[in-house]
C-alpha cells in the first residue's frame, strides 16, 4: 500500500494536509473521501485504519485535515488554536471543494483516482459536512455514508449565544488533551448568515444519491435519533439506516488507535459493503 502526503492551499492560502492511500499499480480506481469531525483530525484514532481498510478493499482513499482544525506541524497536536477559533462550516465546505478541485485537476492522484466514481464518508460533524458537500458539489459523488452524524447545525444553547454576543467567543474543553478551545463569534455569525445553505434536514430531503446512516445505539455525544430523523427525511430511493448496538460516538475507538472493537468492525464492514454496491459500477 502506498501513502502519499500532500499539502495543498485553499483559497485563503491556508494549508490542507492530506493523505492519499492506494495499492501499488492502482489506476482509475473508485475513491472515497474521509472527513473528520469537531476536534478531530486525519490521524486521530480510526481514520488512518479506515483509510487502510478501504484501500485494501480496492479503493483509493483521501483523508485530510480541515485547514482550521487546529492541527499544526505536529500531525497529532492542537498547536494552532487561533485557527481552530476561526473555523466555520463555510471554511470546511470550501476545503472539501478545494480537495475535489485538486483531484479533478490531477494535482492529487492523477491516473490513480477515477473522478467519475467518488464516494464520501464523514464522522460526527464531518457527516453533516459530507451531506452538505453532496448538495453543493452537484453530481461529484455517487454515494455517501455518515458515522454518528449530527442532525442539525443549529444546536447551541441560549447561554452559548449570550457568551458569543458578550465575550466574542465560547470555550470548549478537549477532555483528551485538557486544552480549552475557543470558538469565536464569527462561527455563529457564519451560521446565522447561511441558514438556507446550512439547512441540513432540507439538504437531506434533496439527496438523490445512495445514502447510508450509521450510528451507535449508546452514543451520548450525538443521540442516534439525529441519524434516524435524517434517514426518515432523506429523499434518496436508495437509503439505509444502521444502528449498532452497544456502540458509542466513536464505536469504542480512542486515540491513539490500539485494537479494533466489534462495533467499529461492523461500521467498517457496512461502509465497505455500501460503497461496493454503489461505486463499483
Amino acid at each position: 500500500m502506498v501513502r502519499k502526503v500532500y499539502h495543498i492551499p485553499n483559497k485563503h492560502n491556508e494549508d490542507i494536509a492530506l493523505d492519499l492511500r492506494f495499492e501499488e499499480g492502482s489506476r482509475d480506481v473508485p475513491t472515497i473521501i474521509i472527513l473528520h469531525g469537531f476536534k478531530g483530525f486525519k490521524d486521530w484514532g480510526f481514520f488512518p485504519d479506515l483509510g487502510r481498510r478501504l484501500t485494501q478493499a480496492g479503493y483509493a482513499t483521501v483523508c485530510f485535515n480541515f485547514s482550521r482544525n487546529g492541527i499544526g506541524a505536529n500531525p497529532e497536536e492542537f498547536s494552532e488554536l487561533d485557527k481552530f477559533a476561526e473555523n466555520s462550516y463555510s471554511h470546511e465546505l470550501d476545503d472539501v471543494k478545494t480537495v475535489i478541485q485538486a483531484i479533478e485537476s490531477g494535482s492529487i492522484g492523477k491516473n490513480i483516482i477515477d473522478c467519475e466514481r467518488l464516494g464520501i464518508v464523514g464522522h460526527s460533524r464531518g457527516g453533516a459536512v459530507a451531506l452538505l458537500s453532496v448538495r453543493e458539489l452537484d453530481d461529484r459523488f455517487m454515494a455517501v455514508t455518515t458515522w454518528a452524524t449530527i442532525g442539525n447545525l443549529y444546536r447551541y444553547s441560549k447561554d452559548e449565544v449570550v457568551q458569543w454576543e458578550e465575550r466574542g467567543y465560547i470555550e470548549i474543553k478537549n477532555t483528551r488533551t485538557g486544552q480549552m478551545m475557543r470558538i469565536n463569534k464569527s462561527f455563529w455569525e457564519d451560521l446565522q448568515a447561511n441558514r438556507e445553505r446550512f439547512d441540513l434536514p432540507q439538504a437531506v430531503r434533496e439527496l438523490e444519491i445512495p445514502a447510508l446512516f450509521i450510528h451507535g445505539a449508546d452514543d451520548t455525544s450525538v443521540p442516534p435519533k439525529e441519524s434516524e430523523e435524517l434517514y426518515e427525511r432523506c429523499g434518496s430511493f436508495q437509503k439505509k439506516l444502521e444502528i449498532i448496538e452497544s456502540a458509542g460516538h466513536t464505536f469504542g475507538i480512542r486515540h491513539p488507535f490500539e485494537m479494533p472493537t466489534q462495533e467499529y468492525e461492523l461500521a467498517v464492514n457496512l461502509t465497505e459493503n455500501w460503497f461496493d454496491r454503489h461505486l463499483n459500477v
